[in-house]
């Protein structure tokens, strides 16, 4: 089995989904980008529930996540079983995407529990105020029945 959770700074080595520092980076560059434009954008975290199928689980989430993504988005793997991605866009349509997430988990019939969060950037935060928010928020259980 492969480390838990590795990376070479740019990919996660499990998933091939950006690695922390890139999202990081990325999340740095989004903000200046809508300070400049006067646009926002919207971070979405996933936690996925813990399980014995560690890998297969994480790598099928992986899959879903970069399946309901669009080129412009920014999918990483930012802890063992949380992920996040940086959508250029509004609230609606993160909503959208985690219902095209939530759709796409029952498609392939997986029985592992995932909840989400997410935040709308605000002009003049910084990284650490728009991650600091987005962990404050409460996880919302994804409304999957299986």
């Amino acid at each position: 089995m492969m480390a838990m959770f590795s990376h070479d700074g740019l990919k996660d080595s499990l998933t091939q989904l950006a690695a922390p520092p890139r999202f990081y980076d990325e999340l740095h560059r989004e903000l200046s980008r809508c300070a400049r434009s006067g646009e926002s954008f919207v971070v979405v975290k996933f936690e996925l529930q813990a399980t014995s199928q560690y890998e297969e689980k994480v790598l099928d989430f992986a899959e879903v996540l970069s399946e309901a993504s669009r080129v412009e988005d920014l999918c990483a793997r930012l802890g063992e079983y949380e992920f996040a991605i940086l959508l250029r866009g509004s609230q609606s349509m993160a909503v959208s995407f985690i219902d095209r997430v939530i759709q796409r988990w029952k498609q392939e019939s997986i029985y592992v529990k995932f909840w989400s969060s997410m935040v709308v950037s605000e002009a003049g935060e910084s990284p650490l105020e728009l991650l600091n928010r987005l962990d404050g928020n409460p996880l919302k259980e994804a409304a999957i029945s299986f």
